[in-house]
Protein backbone atom coordinates (compact mmCIF):
# COMPACT_ATOMS: atom_id res chain seq x y z
CA UNK A 1 0.00 0.00 0.00
CA UNK A 2 2.82 2.47 0.80
CA UNK A 3 4.25 1.75 -2.60
CA UNK A 4 1.47 2.57 -4.47
CA UNK A 5 0.62 5.55 -2.78
CA UNK A 6 4.46 6.98 -3.59
CA UNK A 7 3.65 6.40 -7.29
CA UNK A 8 1.20 8.75 -6.83
CA UNK A 9 1.99 12.34 -8.62
CA UNK A 10 2.67 14.84 -6.19
CA UNK A 11 0.61 17.99 -6.18
CA UNK A 12 1.86 21.68 -5.96
CA UNK A 13 1.55 22.88 -2.47
CA UNK A 14 1.27 27.52 -2.00
CA UNK A 15 0.65 30.17 -4.53
CA UNK A 16 3.16 31.01 -7.15
CA UNK A 17 6.11 33.78 -6.56
CA UNK A 18 6.28 37.49 -6.85
CA UNK A 19 9.53 36.45 -9.38
CA UNK A 20 6.80 33.81 -10.55
CA UNK A 21 4.57 35.71 -11.39
CA UNK A 22 6.69 38.15 -12.91
CA UNK A 23 8.28 36.24 -15.29
CA UNK A 24 4.91 34.96 -16.52
CA UNK A 25 3.64 38.23 -17.25
CA UNK A 26 6.73 39.11 -19.03
CA UNK A 27 6.31 35.80 -21.09
CA UNK A 28 2.98 36.44 -21.36
CA UNK A 29 3.88 39.98 -22.99
CA UNK A 30 6.27 38.79 -25.52
CA UNK A 31 3.98 36.30 -27.04
CA UNK A 32 1.45 38.99 -27.13
CA UNK A 33 4.14 41.73 -29.12
CA UNK A 34 5.42 39.04 -30.92
CA UNK A 35 1.67 37.96 -32.34
CA UNK A 36 0.73 41.25 -33.28
CA UNK A 37 4.18 42.07 -34.97
CA UNK A 38 4.03 38.71 -36.88
CA UNK A 39 -0.12 38.98 -37.70
CA UNK A 40 -0.77 42.72 -37.95
CA UNK A 41 2.54 44.84 -38.25
CA UNK A 42 4.59 43.02 -40.34
CA UNK A 43 1.48 42.43 -42.96
CA UNK A 44 0.82 46.28 -43.06
CA UNK A 45 4.38 46.76 -43.42
CA UNK A 46 4.58 44.74 -46.47
CA UNK A 47 1.51 46.37 -47.87
CA UNK A 48 3.08 49.76 -47.39
CA UNK A 49 6.42 49.02 -48.66
CA UNK A 50 4.40 47.81 -52.02
CA UNK A 51 1.92 50.77 -51.84
CA UNK A 52 4.75 53.08 -51.87
CA UNK A 53 6.46 51.27 -54.88
CA UNK A 54 3.16 51.38 -56.88
CA UNK A 55 3.34 55.08 -56.11
CA UNK A 56 6.33 55.57 -57.44
CA UNK A 57 5.69 53.51 -60.69
CA UNK A 58 2.57 55.58 -61.01
CA UNK A 59 4.77 58.83 -60.61
CA UNK A 60 7.08 57.61 -62.77
CA UNK A 61 4.42 57.05 -65.34
CA UNK A 62 2.36 60.24 -64.99
CA UNK A 63 5.90 61.83 -65.29
CA UNK A 64 6.30 60.07 -68.69
CA UNK A 65 3.21 61.16 -69.75
CA UNK A 66 3.45 64.44 -68.96
CA UNK A 67 6.66 64.67 -71.13
CA UNK A 68 4.79 63.20 -74.21
CA UNK A 69 1.98 65.39 -73.41
CA UNK A 70 4.28 68.23 -73.24
CA UNK A 71 6.28 67.24 -76.72
CA UNK A 72 3.54 66.46 -78.26
CA UNK A 73 3.90 70.13 -80.23
CA UNK A 74 7.45 69.50 -81.28
CA UNK A 75 6.59 65.69 -82.20
CA UNK A 76 3.72 67.33 -84.38
CA UNK A 77 6.12 69.73 -85.59
CA UNK A 78 8.38 66.91 -86.76
CA UNK A 79 6.19 64.72 -88.40
CA UNK A 80 4.62 68.07 -90.44
CA UNK A 81 8.27 68.92 -91.64
CA UNK A 82 8.77 64.82 -92.29
CA UNK A 83 5.53 64.55 -94.66
CA UNK A 84 6.25 68.25 -96.05
CA UNK A 85 9.66 66.42 -96.93
CA UNK A 86 8.04 62.96 -98.53
CA UNK A 87 5.13 65.28 -100.56
CA UNK A 88 8.17 67.60 -101.85
CA UNK A 89 10.06 64.10 -103.17
CA UNK A 90 7.02 62.87 -104.00
CA UNK A 91 5.67 65.97 -106.19
CA UNK A 92 9.51 65.85 -108.22
CA UNK A 93 9.80 62.26 -109.17
CA UNK A 94 7.56 60.16 -111.76
CA UNK A 95 5.59 57.47 -109.69
CA UNK A 96 6.13 55.27 -111.61
CA UNK A 97 8.44 54.98 -115.72
CA UNK A 98 5.48 53.19 -118.06
CA UNK A 99 6.96 53.64 -121.80
CA UNK A 100 3.26 54.25 -123.54
CA UNK A 101 2.76 57.32 -120.54
CA UNK A 102 6.38 58.49 -121.53
CA UNK A 103 5.84 58.87 -124.95
CA UNK A 104 2.45 60.36 -124.37
CA UNK A 105 4.03 62.90 -122.56
CA UNK A 106 6.84 63.19 -124.92
CA UNK A 107 4.18 63.96 -128.14
CA UNK A 108 2.81 66.43 -126.44
CA UNK A 109 5.91 68.27 -125.27
CA UNK A 110 7.54 68.31 -128.48
CA UNK A 111 4.68 69.34 -130.72
CA UNK A 112 5.55 72.41 -132.25
CA UNK A 113 5.43 74.01 -135.67
CA UNK A 114 9.02 74.19 -135.65
CA UNK A 115 10.58 70.72 -133.90
CA UNK A 116 9.66 67.54 -135.51
CA UNK A 117 11.23 64.27 -133.39
CA UNK A 118 11.89 61.53 -135.91
CA UNK A 119 12.09 58.70 -133.37
CA UNK A 120 11.91 57.94 -129.61
CA UNK A 121 14.62 55.29 -128.66
CA UNK A 122 13.65 54.30 -124.99
CA UNK A 123 16.54 52.19 -123.09
CA UNK A 124 16.41 49.71 -120.27
CA UNK A 125 15.50 50.82 -116.84
CA UNK A 126 19.07 51.53 -114.21
CA UNK A 127 18.44 51.61 -110.43
CA UNK A 128 20.42 54.66 -109.31
CA UNK A 129 21.51 55.10 -105.53
CA UNK A 130 21.75 58.46 -104.07
CA UNK A 131 22.35 58.48 -100.79
CA UNK A 132 20.36 55.99 -98.98
CA UNK A 133 17.36 56.74 -101.47
CA UNK A 134 16.68 54.28 -104.56
CA UNK A 135 15.86 55.72 -108.18
CA UNK A 136 14.61 54.17 -111.21
CA UNK A 137 16.22 56.00 -114.25
CA UNK A 138 15.32 55.54 -117.85
CA UNK A 139 17.19 56.92 -120.48
CA UNK A 140 15.41 58.49 -123.58
CA UNK A 141 16.88 59.72 -127.29
CA UNK A 142 14.92 62.01 -129.48
CA UNK A 143 16.72 62.60 -133.17
CA UNK A 144 14.97 65.12 -134.16
CA UNK A 145 15.01 68.77 -136.78
CA UNK A 146 13.15 72.09 -136.69
CA UNK A 147 14.18 75.37 -136.64
CA UNK A 148 16.16 77.21 -133.43
CA UNK A 149 12.96 79.06 -132.19
CA UNK A 150 11.03 75.30 -132.18
CA UNK A 151 13.86 74.02 -130.04
CA UNK A 152 14.17 76.62 -127.78
CA UNK A 153 9.88 76.27 -126.87
CA UNK A 154 10.33 72.55 -126.60
CA UNK A 155 13.60 72.78 -124.31
CA UNK A 156 11.43 75.81 -122.50
CA UNK A 157 8.44 73.17 -122.30
CA UNK A 158 10.93 70.00 -120.76
CA UNK A 159 12.84 72.15 -118.10
CA UNK A 160 9.37 73.35 -116.75
CA UNK A 161 7.93 70.21 -116.27
CA UNK A 162 7.01 69.94 -112.07
CA UNK A 163 8.52 66.12 -112.33
CA UNK A 164 12.48 65.17 -112.84
CA UNK A 165 13.18 65.42 -116.43
CA UNK A 166 17.32 66.07 -117.43
CA UNK A 167 18.48 66.81 -120.46
CA UNK A 168 21.71 64.80 -120.34
CA UNK A 169 22.83 65.91 -123.64
CA UNK A 170 21.79 67.80 -126.66
CA UNK A 171 23.30 67.71 -130.04
CA UNK A 172 22.88 70.30 -132.72
CA UNK A 173 24.07 70.62 -136.17
CA UNK A 174 22.66 73.33 -139.00
CA UNK A 175 21.64 71.56 -141.81
CA UNK A 176 20.53 74.72 -144.17
CA UNK A 177 17.73 76.48 -143.07
CA UNK A 178 17.20 73.71 -139.75
CA UNK A 179 18.90 72.33 -136.93
CA UNK A 180 19.20 68.64 -136.83
CA UNK A 181 20.52 66.34 -134.03
CA UNK A 182 19.66 64.64 -131.11
CA UNK A 183 18.11 65.41 -127.66
CA UNK A 184 18.95 62.90 -124.84
CA UNK A 185 16.68 62.77 -122.00
CA UNK A 186 16.65 60.51 -118.12
CA UNK A 187 13.69 60.04 -116.47
CA UNK A 188 13.56 59.95 -112.90
CA UNK A 189 10.85 57.75 -110.75
CA UNK A 190 11.07 56.82 -106.93
CA UNK A 191 11.86 53.22 -106.45
CA UNK A 192 8.93 51.00 -104.73
CA UNK A 193 6.10 53.44 -105.43
CA UNK A 194 2.28 51.74 -106.35
CA UNK A 195 2.03 52.13 -110.37
CA UNK A 196 -1.85 52.56 -109.65
CA UNK A 197 -0.74 55.99 -108.60
CA UNK A 198 1.69 56.59 -112.01
CA UNK A 199 -0.65 58.44 -113.94
CA UNK A 200 1.65 60.97 -115.92
CA UNK A 201 -0.33 64.48 -116.02
CA UNK A 202 0.01 66.59 -119.45
CA UNK A 203 -0.36 70.26 -120.19
CA UNK A 204 -2.60 71.16 -122.20
CA UNK A 205 -0.37 73.18 -124.22
CA UNK A 206 3.27 74.04 -124.58
CA UNK A 207 3.08 77.67 -123.75
CA UNK A 208 1.54 76.88 -120.49
CA UNK A 209 3.56 75.40 -117.40
CA UNK A 210 3.69 75.74 -114.01
CA UNK A 211 6.77 77.46 -112.65
CA UNK A 212 9.43 75.99 -112.50
CA UNK A 213 10.94 74.96 -109.09
CA UNK A 214 14.70 74.88 -110.65
CA UNK A 215 14.62 78.47 -111.35
CA UNK A 216 17.38 80.57 -109.42
CA UNK A 217 15.08 82.21 -107.09
CA UNK A 218 11.42 84.14 -107.28
CA UNK A 219 12.51 87.43 -107.93
CA UNK A 220 14.55 86.48 -110.73
CA UNK A 221 11.90 87.05 -114.57
CA UNK A 222 14.36 86.62 -116.95
CA UNK A 223 12.37 85.37 -120.10
CA UNK A 224 13.54 81.53 -120.89
CA UNK A 225 13.79 81.96 -124.28
CA UNK A 226 16.94 84.30 -123.73
CA UNK A 227 18.00 82.59 -121.29
CA UNK A 228 18.53 79.48 -122.84
CA UNK A 229 19.50 81.83 -126.48
CA UNK A 230 22.11 82.92 -124.42
CA UNK A 231 23.45 79.74 -123.41
CA UNK A 232 23.78 78.45 -126.73
CA UNK A 233 25.04 81.79 -128.28
CA UNK A 234 27.42 83.56 -125.76
CA UNK A 235 30.68 82.58 -125.91
CA UNK A 236 31.60 83.07 -121.88
CA UNK A 237 35.20 83.01 -121.99
CA UNK A 238 36.99 86.06 -121.34
CA UNK A 239 40.58 87.86 -121.43
CA UNK A 240 42.80 86.55 -118.57
CA UNK A 241 43.00 89.08 -115.75
CA UNK A 242 41.36 92.03 -117.56
CA UNK A 243 39.45 94.22 -114.93
CA UNK A 244 36.09 94.69 -115.61
CA UNK A 245 34.40 98.41 -115.46
CA UNK A 246 31.53 98.95 -114.33
CA UNK A 247 31.95 99.27 -110.33
CA UNK A 248 32.20 102.45 -108.46
CA UNK A 249 34.72 103.51 -107.34
CA UNK A 250 33.59 105.51 -104.51
CA UNK A 251 35.27 103.42 -102.28
CA UNK A 252 38.63 102.51 -100.36
CA UNK A 253 38.69 99.00 -101.52
CA UNK A 254 40.63 96.31 -99.08
CA UNK A 255 41.63 93.34 -100.22
CA UNK A 256 40.50 90.56 -97.75
CA UNK A 257 41.65 87.82 -100.17
CA UNK A 258 43.15 87.28 -103.87
CA UNK A 259 43.45 83.31 -103.69
CA UNK A 260 47.18 83.90 -105.19
CA UNK A 261 48.14 81.33 -102.95
CA UNK A 262 48.32 77.94 -100.36
CA UNK A 263 45.81 75.50 -101.07
CA UNK A 264 42.03 75.38 -100.17
CA UNK A 265 40.05 72.58 -98.51
CA UNK A 266 37.13 71.47 -99.36
CA UNK A 267 34.23 70.76 -96.71
CA UNK A 268 31.08 69.37 -97.29
CA UNK A 269 28.08 70.20 -94.62
CA UNK A 270 26.67 66.58 -95.18
CA UNK A 271 27.60 62.82 -96.95
CA UNK A 272 25.19 64.46 -99.58
CA UNK A 273 27.46 67.07 -100.42
CA UNK A 274 30.61 66.11 -102.91
CA UNK A 275 33.25 68.56 -104.57
CA UNK A 276 36.55 69.32 -104.58
CA UNK A 277 38.58 73.08 -104.84
CA UNK A 278 41.48 73.78 -106.86
CA UNK A 279 43.55 77.16 -107.52
CA UNK A 280 42.39 78.13 -111.37
CA UNK A 281 44.25 80.10 -113.94
CA UNK A 282 41.67 82.36 -114.78
CA UNK A 283 41.35 85.37 -112.94
CA UNK A 284 39.91 88.61 -112.68
CA UNK A 285 43.27 90.11 -110.93
CA UNK A 286 46.57 88.99 -110.73
CA UNK A 287 47.52 85.23 -111.68
CA UNK A 288 44.91 83.09 -109.97
CA UNK A 289 40.95 82.44 -109.13
CA UNK A 290 39.94 79.74 -106.68
CA UNK A 291 37.68 77.08 -108.93
CA UNK A 292 34.70 75.45 -106.50
CA UNK A 293 33.39 71.91 -108.49
CA UNK A 294 30.16 70.90 -106.45
CA UNK A 295 27.44 68.62 -106.87
CA UNK A 296 24.60 68.99 -103.78
CA UNK A 297 21.16 66.60 -102.89
CA UNK A 298 19.95 69.05 -100.92
CA UNK A 299 17.74 66.49 -98.30
CA UNK A 300 19.45 67.77 -94.92
CA UNK A 301 18.43 70.74 -92.92
CA UNK A 302 22.06 71.85 -93.85
CA UNK A 303 23.22 72.00 -97.50
CA UNK A 304 26.54 73.51 -97.97
CA UNK A 305 29.89 73.08 -99.75
CA UNK A 306 32.53 74.68 -98.04
CA UNK A 307 35.63 76.30 -98.99
CA UNK A 308 37.59 76.64 -95.93
CA UNK A 309 39.38 80.21 -95.41
CA UNK A 310 40.28 79.20 -91.28
CA UNK A 311 43.73 79.14 -92.20
CA UNK A 312 44.24 82.57 -94.07
CA UNK A 313 43.39 83.98 -90.74
CA UNK A 314 41.72 87.10 -92.72
CA UNK A 315 39.82 89.42 -90.32
CA UNK A 316 37.44 92.24 -90.67
CA UNK A 317 38.32 94.72 -87.85
CA UNK A 318 35.81 97.40 -88.65
CA UNK A 319 32.45 97.49 -90.30
CA UNK A 320 32.80 98.24 -93.97
CA UNK A 321 30.01 99.83 -96.02
CA UNK A 322 29.93 96.90 -98.04
CA UNK A 323 31.85 93.03 -98.89
CA UNK A 324 32.35 92.14 -102.90
CA UNK A 325 32.94 89.41 -104.29
CA UNK A 326 34.03 88.53 -108.33
CA UNK A 327 32.22 85.18 -108.88
CA UNK A 328 32.58 83.62 -112.41
CA UNK A 329 29.58 81.40 -113.44
CA UNK A 330 29.48 78.88 -116.73
CA UNK A 331 25.64 78.57 -115.96
CA UNK A 332 22.59 79.51 -114.00
CA UNK A 333 21.86 78.24 -110.25
CA UNK A 334 19.60 78.58 -107.45
CA UNK A 335 22.66 78.34 -104.63
CA UNK A 336 23.55 81.15 -102.33
CA UNK A 337 26.87 82.34 -101.99
CA UNK A 338 28.04 83.37 -98.81
CA UNK A 339 30.74 84.10 -95.59
CA UNK A 340 30.84 82.42 -92.30
CA UNK A 341 32.29 84.74 -90.38
CA UNK A 342 33.40 84.48 -86.48
CA UNK A 343 33.13 86.45 -83.47
CA UNK A 344 36.01 87.19 -80.80
CA UNK A 345 33.32 84.48 -78.32
CA UNK A 346 33.47 82.03 -81.65
CA UNK A 347 29.82 83.16 -82.18
CA UNK A 348 29.11 82.03 -85.88
CA UNK A 349 26.97 84.62 -88.88
CA UNK A 350 26.24 83.05 -92.06
CA UNK A 351 26.36 86.24 -94.69
CA UNK A 352 24.57 85.51 -97.55
CA UNK A 353 26.25 87.44 -100.75
CA UNK A 354 23.97 86.41 -103.67
CA UNK A 355 20.66 84.48 -103.54
CA UNK A 356 21.04 82.69 -106.68
CA UNK A 357 23.73 82.77 -110.13
CA UNK A 358 21.52 84.59 -112.43
CA UNK A 359 24.70 85.30 -115.07
CA UNK A 360 27.58 83.56 -116.78
CA UNK A 361 30.96 84.65 -117.01
CA UNK A 362 32.09 87.24 -114.09
CA UNK A 363 29.83 89.29 -111.91
CA UNK A 364 30.80 91.48 -108.91
CA UNK A 365 28.42 90.72 -106.01
CA UNK A 366 27.73 93.11 -102.59
CA UNK A 367 26.16 92.49 -99.35
CA UNK A 368 26.05 94.64 -96.10
CA UNK A 369 27.73 93.14 -93.53
CA UNK A 370 26.90 93.54 -89.56
CA UNK A 371 26.90 96.87 -88.85
CA UNK A 372 27.27 96.64 -84.85
CA UNK A 373 31.00 97.63 -84.29
CA UNK A 374 30.55 95.41 -80.67
CA UNK A 375 30.59 92.26 -83.22
CA UNK A 376 34.04 93.23 -84.80
CA UNK A 377 36.71 92.23 -85.18
CA UNK A 378 34.77 89.22 -87.11
CA UNK A 379 37.15 86.55 -88.62
CA UNK A 380 36.69 85.17 -92.25
CA UNK A 381 36.03 81.40 -91.24
CA UNK A 382 34.62 80.11 -94.46
CA UNK A 383 33.03 80.71 -98.12
CA UNK A 384 30.52 78.44 -98.79
CA UNK A 385 27.94 77.28 -101.66
CA UNK A 386 24.68 76.63 -99.93
CA UNK A 387 20.92 74.77 -101.84
CA UNK A 388 18.19 74.98 -100.22
CA UNK A 389 15.98 71.59 -99.56
CA UNK A 390 14.27 69.21 -101.81
CA UNK A 391 16.99 70.49 -105.06
CA UNK A 392 19.87 68.93 -105.92
CA UNK A 393 22.70 71.08 -108.14
CA UNK A 394 25.81 70.75 -109.58
CA UNK A 395 28.45 73.27 -111.47
CA UNK A 396 31.61 75.00 -111.12
CA UNK A 397 32.54 78.93 -110.33
CA UNK A 398 35.25 80.75 -109.54
CA UNK A 399 36.05 83.14 -107.34
CA UNK A 400 38.80 85.73 -106.86
CA UNK A 401 39.40 89.14 -105.12
CA UNK A 402 37.13 89.51 -102.18
CA UNK A 403 37.47 92.60 -100.45
CA UNK A 404 35.48 94.66 -97.54
CA UNK A 405 34.67 98.36 -99.39
CA UNK A 406 34.92 101.60 -97.47
CA UNK A 407 33.64 105.13 -98.01
CA UNK A 408 36.86 106.91 -99.32
CA UNK A 409 36.91 109.61 -97.10
CA UNK A 410 37.63 107.14 -94.17
CA UNK A 411 40.98 106.55 -95.73
CA UNK A 412 42.90 110.00 -96.06
CA UNK A 413 46.15 108.43 -97.11
CA UNK A 414 45.22 105.89 -99.60
CA UNK A 415 46.87 103.64 -98.59
CA UNK A 416 45.98 100.27 -96.57
CA UNK A 417 48.14 99.05 -93.51
CA UNK A 418 48.42 95.41 -91.78
CA UNK A 419 49.67 94.88 -88.36
CA UNK A 420 52.72 92.32 -87.12
CA UNK A 421 53.82 91.68 -83.76
CA UNK A 422 57.76 90.64 -83.74
CA UNK A 423 58.61 87.26 -82.65
CA UNK A 424 61.57 86.13 -80.89
CA UNK A 425 64.62 85.39 -82.94
CA UNK A 426 62.53 87.77 -86.42
CA UNK A 427 64.85 90.03 -88.06
CA UNK A 428 63.34 92.59 -90.49
CA UNK A 429 64.89 90.59 -93.46
CA UNK A 430 62.39 87.86 -92.19
CA UNK A 431 59.50 90.23 -92.05
CA UNK A 432 60.27 91.98 -95.42
CA UNK A 433 60.45 88.50 -96.67
CA UNK A 434 56.82 87.52 -95.44
CA UNK A 435 55.18 90.18 -96.82
CA UNK A 436 56.54 91.27 -100.04
CA UNK A 437 58.64 88.53 -101.41
CA UNK A 438 62.09 90.35 -101.05
CA UNK A 439 64.76 91.91 -98.58
CA UNK A 440 64.81 95.18 -100.34
CA UNK A 441 61.29 96.27 -98.38
CA UNK A 442 63.17 96.41 -95.19
CA UNK A 443 63.83 99.95 -95.41
CA UNK A 444 60.26 100.58 -95.94
CA UNK A 445 59.26 98.94 -92.63
CA UNK A 446 61.93 100.53 -91.01
CA UNK A 447 60.64 104.25 -92.45
CA UNK A 448 57.00 103.52 -90.87
CA UNK A 449 57.98 102.20 -87.61
CA UNK A 450 60.63 104.58 -86.84
CA UNK A 451 63.75 102.14 -86.85
CA UNK A 452 67.23 103.20 -86.60
CA UNK A 453 68.93 99.73 -86.74
CA UNK A 454 68.46 96.28 -87.96
CA UNK A 455 67.90 94.86 -84.36
CA UNK A 456 64.25 94.94 -83.30
CA UNK A 457 63.16 93.84 -80.42
CA UNK A 458 60.80 90.91 -79.57
CA UNK A 459 56.79 91.72 -79.12
CA UNK A 460 57.45 95.40 -81.15
CA UNK A 461 53.54 95.58 -83.38
CA UNK A 462 55.15 96.91 -86.54
CA UNK A 463 52.74 99.00 -89.09
CA UNK A 464 53.24 96.76 -92.68
CA UNK A 465 52.54 99.01 -95.33
CA UNK A 466 49.97 96.52 -98.00
CA UNK A 467 52.15 95.99 -101.36
CA UNK A 468 50.26 98.04 -104.18
CA UNK A 469 48.16 95.82 -106.84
Amino acid sequence: MEKVQLLKSPKIKGRLTKREKNLLIILLLVIVIYAVYTFIINPQLNKLQSLNEQKSALETRISQIDSIIGSEKDIEERLSKLRDKKENLESRFFASLSQSQLISLLEEMTRDDGFVAEDMVFYDKQEEQIGDMSFVRMDVDIPYRGTYEGVLRVLKGISSYPKKIIVTSLIMDSTGDELAGTLSLSFYSMDGRDDSKGTISIPEAVDEFKEDPFLPFDEYEADMDDIIEKEIKEDITEPIGEFEEGITDNYYREILEDFEEGNFDFIPSNRYVQGNVFRSATSKSNRNSVRLEYSILAIEDENRAYIDLSDRKTSIKYPPSSIGLWIYSYGYSPSTIGLKLIGQNNEEYYLPISEGISWIGWNYVETVPPLDVSLYPLKIDKLYLELTNYRDDFGVLLFDKLEANYPVDSNNSGQSFLFHMVKQGETLDDISMKYYGTKEKKGLIKQYNEITSDNIQPGRILVIPRQEE
